[in-house]
């Protein structure tokens, strides 16, 4: 190389080359590892027979005739650098990802670790004041081969276009709705994996307003275009006579829509449209932060659903009216609303043939009320409390929501209570569950009695238990597909379904290709046996007995446990309880529960049912099987079962299995949420969530909580 006096080092050409040792790239001193690039083929080839062996070789570089070699310090990469064979030298640098964040929000909805399922028909539309199609975290036609994966509509005559965002507030909410994860840039959204169609309509102009005939055509054109969910971060004071009008007619028609809208952001208790129209089809969504504290700004009133983090949210914006794209921060209940309505379109693309009440209803009962509200159920703040997408999914999953509030004016399934006959749907998937579809008719009358269609089952290798409740003396025919046709059993896992009538089996299988059909039943004649009881009921003494269900053993090890055996469809609960030197102050309470506020309550023992010290309790239960529950046990001392006075304890366990809980060390109270499986190994799928109040912490001591304080 040749040193000019005052410059540099230049390659042999007299040309700057900053790859060349003493450039940009060279650290002298350490030990690091090195590109040699050779001069042509022929070089590399001879380096490689000749010298190959006396170097420390880490990897070659064969299709561009390199070597990377590890070098002693930099002065030596220099005499190779200047060898007659070598076109250049330069530094194998690490190379690392570039910076993606995941907001706050996205993490406190626990929406991250949750796909959005690619074709399962499931669009959302934003309506706003556009979208930045351009934008490098968006998804876009062109990168995903997709001339339809984003569309849009704008419903003025003024010049702009739907696919630009003049404002930013539209290409803000649609970050935190749909921001493309795992590219390594920017933000993810609540469905980062961007297969999401969207639709938009640019409701809003590029100065940030629009009007309310405007705003209607938008939403007509999201129902157009098959949207499922449709986010308004807008509003206005006054309702329209035209927009409740439209709503109706959706509502009459049928039209399974979800529109998500933000509560508003005066921090008053008014009302802000379209959050507050009184429709089934409408969710109001408030504002919390990073604590689940309500927003100042966000509105509070008797129309909130939901809240959704709203304070500090970085998403993807465009600045310079929308010809350049970057990143910030907003704050408002415009930043909330996306979430919600990420997380519906989520977890309804899990299950596309679910209602838009039962969508609505799993979001709500399945929200988590912020621990500085206690034990309400429902507030003006926050609504039912901040949306989970773990929960609600888990919820749309097994589809019951008996013990959901009815959360007017919401069109809530009606829960599962059964006085006639009962016919129990058993489906174990294969690998691939989603190419499983069902169908039961009634031959009789010659109607569909239930259905589960393709896409409905998500897990593999899982079972899914399906009750129907029919009326006496039928004929019905059972009609399994699989859309692949080779059954559910036995290429590709060990799948099979079992079908029981009133707790009788009469018809299984699994091993077929396209389809298979069972009749069972008989027009005018009765059915197998009398209808079980499908609803969970206890096997001892009822649960508002005042002592406990088994006699006391005063010696302190466990007592006998009544042999019986739980119905079809449940799993045996036991509670193994010792007390401590008080046991009048311990009482305790099983719900069948997603949250506890919701849930419904099928076992429990009041303060005073226990009378005697250091002995040991026996409780033992049915219980639903796959169902959410919670157990709860107080101490009215505030000091639990161990170890101020006395060594109490307690374990509970399932199915006659070793605990998989065991506690006592608490201050007023603990609860345990899990999952009632039969086998442990399928429970570990779910978190076992236990909550435990340390003594002398009184977390949520109201003067309302009556269930801890009775």
């Amino acid at each position: 190389s040749i040193t000019p006096r005052n410059g540099p080092p230049v390659n042999k050409d007299g040309q700057d080359d900053p790859r060349r040792p003493g450039g940009p790239n060279i650290d002298f001193g350490q030990e690091a590892d090195y590109i040699v690039v050779f001069k042509d083929e022929s070089s590399h080839s001879s380096f490689s027979q000749n010298e190959m062996a006396t170097v420390n070789c880490i990897r070659h570089l064969n299709f561009m005739n390199a070597e990377v070699i590890k070098l002693p310090n930099a002065q030596v990469a220099q005499q190779w650098a200047e060898r007659n064979d070598v076109l250049f030298v330069e530094k194998d640098q690490e190379v690392r990802k570039l910076a993606e964040t995941v907001p706050y929000g996205i993490n406190l909805v626990e929406a991250f670790n949750i796909d959005y399922v690619a074709d399962s028909g499931v669009k959302a539309c934003i309506i706003d004041t556009g979208y930045a199609l351009l934008h490098e975290d968006l998804p876009n036609n062109i990168n995903y081969g997709n001339d339809n994966l984003v569309t849009g509509y704008n419903p003025y005559d003024n010049g702009e276009v739907w696919y630009k965002d003049g404002d930013g507030h539209g290409t803000h909410v649609a970050g935190t709705m749909v921001a493309i994860g795992n590219n390594g840039i920017g933000v993810v959204g609540v469905t980062s994996n961007a297969s999401m169609p969207l639709h938009i309509g640019k409701g809003l102009g590029d100065d940030g307003d629009g009007s309310n005939s405007g705003v209607l055509a938008a939403m007509e054109s999201c129902v157009q275009s098959g949207a499922k969910v449709i986010n308004m971060s807008l509003g206005s004071p006054d309702a329209s006579g035209a927009v409740e009008e439209y709503l109706t007619k959706l509502e009459n028609d049928g039209t399974d829509v979800l529109i998500v809208a933000a509560a508003g952001n005066n921090g008053d208790s008014s009302f802000s449209f379209p959050a507050s129209y009184n429709s089934p089809l409408v969710m109001s969504v408030a504002a919390v932060d990073i604590n689940g504290e309500r927003a100042p700004f966000s509105q509070y009133n008797d129309q909130v659903d939901i809240a959704a983090p709203g304070v500090d949210i970085k998403s993807t914006v465009t600045m310079n009216a929308g010809r350049d794209f970057g990143y910030t921060s907003k704050y408002g209940t415009s930043m909330a609303s996306p979430h919600v309505a990420g997380v519906a379109a989520l977890i309804w693309s899990h299950y596309p043939s679910k209602s838009v009440a039962e969508v609505r209803t799993a979001l709500e009962c399945s929200a988590v009320m912020p621990e500085q509200y206690g034990d309400d159920v429902k507030n003006n703040e926050v609504g039912y409390g901040v949306v989970n997408a773990k929960n609600a999914l888990a919820l749309l999953e097994w589809g019951d929501f008996s013990g959901c509030p009815s959360s007017a004016p919401t069109m809530s399934p009606t829960p599962f209570d059964c006085s006639e006959d009962v016919i129990e749907i058993r489906i174990t998937t294969d690998l691939y569950p989603t190419e499983t579809a069902w169908f039961l008719t009634d031959i009789c009358s010659n109607t569909e009695v239930a259905e589960k269609l393709l896409g409905d089952y998500t897990l593999s290798n899982y079972e899914y238990i399906t009750f129907i409740c029919v009326p006496p003396g039928r004929e019905y025919s059972f009609k399994i597909t699989d859309e692949f046709g080779d059954g559910i059993c036995c290429n590709f896992g060990d799948g099979s379904y079992n079908i029981l009538y009133n707790g009788e089996s009469v018809a299984s299988g699994g091993e077929f290709l396209n389809e298979d059909i069972k009749i069972f039943g008989q027009c005018g004649t009765p059915p197998p046996s009398p209808a079980p009881q499908v609803t969970a009921t206890p096997s001892v003494a009822p649960t508002s007995s005042h002592s406990p269900s088994y006699p006391p053993t005063t010696t302190g090890a466990p007592s006998q446990v009544a042999t019986f055996s739980c119905p079809s469809g449940q799993v045996e609960f036991s509670l193994t309880l010792t007390t401590d030197n008080y046991p009048e102050e311990t009482k305790w309470i099983l719900k069948e529960a997603f949250k506890w506020q919701t849930g419904t309550q099928i076992a429990g023992e009041s303060f005073g049912a226990y009378n005697s010290s250091q002995t040991t309790y026996i409780e033992t239960i049915c219980i639903k099987k796959n169902k959410s529950h919670i157990f709860r046990i107080n101490d009215k001392a505030n000091d639990g079962l161990c170890c101020d006075h006395g060594n109490g304890e307690y374990s509970i366990a399932l199915n006659g299995q070793e605990p998989f809980h065991s506690g006592g060390n608490f201050g007023k109270k603990e609860q345990v949420k899990f999952m009632a499986f039969p086998d442990y190994s399928d429970m570990q799928a779910f978190t076992i969530e236990i909550e435990r109040e340390p003594k002398g912490v009184y977390l949520d001591w109201t003067s309302k909580d009556e269930e801890e304080n009775s």
